[in-house]
């Protein structure tokens, strides 16, 4: 089978899950998780920052703690519409 019929067969097999309630769903948090992935490859680059396998765990670490930071605030603008600035 050539690369070209694998490529046939997996995309018919995705219709199939995406004809799905259940398949739906899979997708969409699929989606959530590729886009969490692209924002910290995007931030970290294509190439180590440090030398050795321990150092760049934390760097990789350490983003992935500031993208959530990112989406903290991200919900916190759209769920308090206005700040509470209330004066004593």
């Amino acid at each position: 089978m050539g690369v070209a019929a694998r490529r046939v067969k997996l995309l018919e097999e995705l219709r199939q899950r995406q004809a799905t309630p259940i398949g739906r769903a899979q997708l969409r948090e699929r989606v959530k998780v590729e886009h969490t992935l692209a924002h910290i490859g995007h931030w970290q680059g294509d190439q180590a920052r440090y030398l050795g396998q321990r150092k760049n765990l934390f760097d990789l670490r350490r983003l992935a703690v500031v993208h959530n930071l990112h989406v903290l605030v991200r919900m916190s603008v759209f769920t308090n519409k206005t700040p509470n600035t209330e004066t004593a």
